[in-house]
């Protein structure tokens, strides 16, 4: 009886080691966030931009939203990175929408903050130890490329089933989210073109 009770003591503590483990954040993803915390401390001891401060404040609290929301799935570096480009992505829309014609000159100096957001922003993705979107679209391409030469590139999805989902971390260092984009962007390039 002793035995059963035991052995089954250690497999819920094996078990819930390895969902820790899988869930735990990598060296990289938290090599990223040291260094955006080692930048907003040296940001404020020097007095530095304070929009640059905003913009590392931002990506913390963001960050710290994405872990909370995702508790049972991996924090690495690609998750970092998706987290990143979405805010470039919405500042870069907020900022068009100031730019429109007919709005008054402070919404065009807002919008102009925007986009000096979106370039600290981008400093930090360049950072992260991650292939860029072009880097992707480029081995996209190729698969594309070799599909449309032998006549099987007819829909979206003949290119979404030749991805080799399985190595994109790995052998891309790309993520999930950002192979999905490169493919519809390369997809919608070549349909134009044809």
């Amino acid at each position: 009886m002793f035995r059963l009770v035991a052995s089954r003591t250690l497999q819920r503590s094996i078990i819930s080691q390895i969902r820790l483990q899988s869930t735990a954040p990598t060296t990289a993803y938290d090599e990223i966030i040291q260094s955006i915390r080692q930048d907003l401390k040296l940001n404020i001891r020097k007095r530095a931009d304070p929009l640059e401060k905003n913009v590392i404040r931002s990506i913390l609290t963001e960050v710290k939203n994405m872990e909370i929301e995702s508790q049972n799935k991996p924090k690495d570096e690609f998750a970092l990175y998706d987290l990143v480009s979405k805010m470039i992505k919405q500042r870069k829309a907020t900022a068009e929408e100031y730019f429109k014609e007919g709005s008054p000159d402070k919404f065009h100096q807002i919008g102009l903050n925007e986009l000096r957001e979106v370039e600290f922003l981008e400093k930090y993705l360049t950072k992260m130890p991650v292939a860029s979107q072009e880097e992707v679209e480029a081995k996209v391409l190729g698969i594309a490329e070799a599909l449309q030469k032998d006549g099987l590139l007819n829909t979206e999805a003949d290119l979404f089933k030749r991805i080799p989902w399985g190595a994109i971390k790995v052998e891309w260092k790309a993520s999930r989210a950002s192979t999905s984009a490169a493919v519809k962007s390369v997809f919608k390039k070549l349909s134009e073109e044809a």
